[in-house]
This record gives structure tokens, C-alpha cells and sequence, in this order.
């Protein structure tokens, strides 16, 4: 027998639950659940490695760049006070 539509919408369902508990079971949340926890986690742990790989690099190499250009410029606007030129007027 060949069921109509309606008749297919009128029967009652196997399942009472609701859709989204349907769609939703427990083994999917579990998928969902750790598939978010290890993506937060691996975002922590590679935004950690990258500040502190950073950091090295800046105090290993940039700053100390930028520290002895600094002690340059003393010493070139000390010499130039000293030939007595003067930056103000």
C-alpha cells in the first residue's frame, strides 16, 4: 500500500524526541565538544609559543639594536654640544 503524504505527516514517530536532541546525541556532542576544546587549546598554546618566541627576539636582537643607535645619538648630540652647536634657539 502506497502511503500519501498526509498520511506519512499524520503518523506518530518511532522516536518522541525532540529534533535537535535527534540530531544532536550524545556522540555528536562528544565529537563537537572535543573539537572545541582541542582547537581553544591548540589556539592557547600556539599564541603562547608565538609572544615568547617574539619577546626572544626583541630582547635577544632588536633591543639591543635600538640601545647602542640610542648611545650613538648621545654621543653625537654630546660631541655636537661640545663643537658648540646648539639644537634650541
Amino acid at each position: 500500500m502506497f502511503w500519501s503524504r498526509v498520511q506519512l505527516a499524520a503518523r506518530k514517530r518511532e522516536d518522541s524526541r525532540p529534533l535537535y536532541r535527534r540530531i544532536f546525541t550524545n556522540r555528536r556532542l562528544d565529537i563537537a565538544h572535543k573539537v572545541v576544546v582541542r582547537s581553544i587549546l591548540g589556539f592557547i598554546v600556539f599564541s603562547t609559543s608565538y609572544c615568547v618566541v617574539n619577546a626572544g627576539i626583541y630582547y635577544k636582537f632588536v633591543r639591543p639594536i635600538r640601545q647602542e643607535e640610542r648611545e650613538i645619538l648621545e654621543r653625537e648630540l654630546i660631541e655636537a654640544d661640545r663643537a658648540g652647536f646648539a639644537l634650541k634657539k
